[in-house]
């Protein structure tokens, strides 16, 4: 199944829509939460448990497998809910028999963890921009240590599910293990607000960030200086890894366009670029890789929902002269990425205190 969610206004009622590949313009089923929806993720093993946040700041738990009645945990003011918009959501990989849990950020500042339980959702805040912001004020010791603006985006290591990546609307990208004590990394990213985050799929140590300064950046993991810039010409909404190919990153545009970018054949220009606004004026807000099948969804701002199939060369196996066929295809796309981090310039390694530091929040 492919999902939507619509955001509305506070004091209006919201749509939450899930939709086949058969049929993409008209939902299978529709849920009617309270408010506007603003972000959603199903569940990365569970099909029919997905996770939403909301306008008025509740995060909620949906199991959709009763059509009629689906079952709904939603999170309260007197247990932790944010107060102000839910930016994103995002599911941590459980082993079986651990309870569900996911992350949430709002423009409230604050990062939560949330665990699933029978009848409630139980938080813990990560990080809270407002309180380091209060504290540093307070003690001139813990300046160096603020945290500046509001969180906007977050992005969990596909191989590592403490190893999180947190976007900022200052432009920075800040790395942190999600544990009592978080060893933070601060990248000096963007100049405008970083809008998404993501976690290449087959390479650990490689994640791509974008940004309202119209760029999409590539980096390596505690490098401070990104592999790949790539400038796109208007400020860019959303970006996606391919889930079968490690140097396929797709981003949406606030224009309209949706770029495809395969680095290991030539980072300089997209392999495709489509315009979507050729009969309405259409802004996009996210962009996502269907996991089994070779299909792109595309969201818009205006409620819009497109799917575009991706070309035969843009999903088209690669194959090396020598040795290709010996080879595992998890062994290609690391081979993959790895040969682009190689012939990619010098970059710089953290040593400041600045960039880099241990503190507890």
């Amino acid at each position: 199944m492919l999902l939507e969610s619509t955001c509305g206004a506070s004091d209006a009622r919201g749509m939450l829509c899930l939709f086949t590949l058969k049929n993409p313009g008209i939902p299978e089923r529709v849920l009617q939460p309270p408010c506007g929806v603003t972000s959603v993720q199903f569940h990365p093993s569970r099909a029919s448990v997905l996770a939403a946040g909301r306008v008025d700041g509740a995060v909620m738990v949906v199991d959709v497998r009763s059509p009629r009645a689906p079952r709904v945990i939603t999170s309260t003011v007197v247990a932790g809910s944010h107060l102000q918009p839910v930016c994103q959501v995002r599911w941590v990989a459980t082993d079986p028999g651990e309870s569900l849990c996911f992350y949430s950020v709002s423009e409230d500042g604050r990062v939560s963890e949330w665990l699933v339980r029978p009848s409630a959702l139980v938080h813990a805040d990560i990080l809270d921009f407002i309180a380091s912001a209060e504290n540093a004020k307070l003690s001139k010791e813990a300046s160096k240590f603020i945290l500046a603006g509001r969180a906007t985006c977050i992005a969990l290591n596909p191989s590592d599910k403490t190893d999180m990546l947190v976007g900022v609307d200052t432009g920075e990208v800040l790395q942190l293990k999600t544990s009592s004590t978080h060893a933070l990394t601060r990248y000096p990213a963007h100049t405008g607000a970083v809008r998404d985050v993501a976690w290449n799929a087959h390479h650990s140590k490689v994640f791509a960030s974008c940004s309202l300064d119209w760029t999409l950046k590539i980096w390596i993991r505690d490098c401070l200086s990104p592999l790949v810039t790539l400038d796109l010409g208007a400020p860019v909404a959303s970006a996606s890894w391919s889930p079968y190919s490690s140097s396929v990153v797709a981003a949406a545009t606030d224009e309209g366009r949706v770029h495809v970018y395969d680095l290991f054949l030539r980072k300089c220009r997209p392999l495709c670029s489509q315009n979507l606004n050729q009969r309405r004026r259409l802004g996009l807000s996210c962009v996502a890789f269907n996991p089994f099948s070779p299909v792109v969804l595309v969201g818009g701002e205006k409620g819009y929902l497109m799917t575009l199939k991706l070309s035969p060369n843009l999903r088209r196996p690669y194959r090396d002269a020598k040795g290709a066929e010996e080879m595992r295809p998890t062994e290609i796309e690391l081979c993959k990425m790895e040969r682009i981090i190689a012939t990619s310039k010098e970059w710089e390694k953290p040593g400041d205190e600045h960039m880099r530091f241990s503190a507890v929040f």
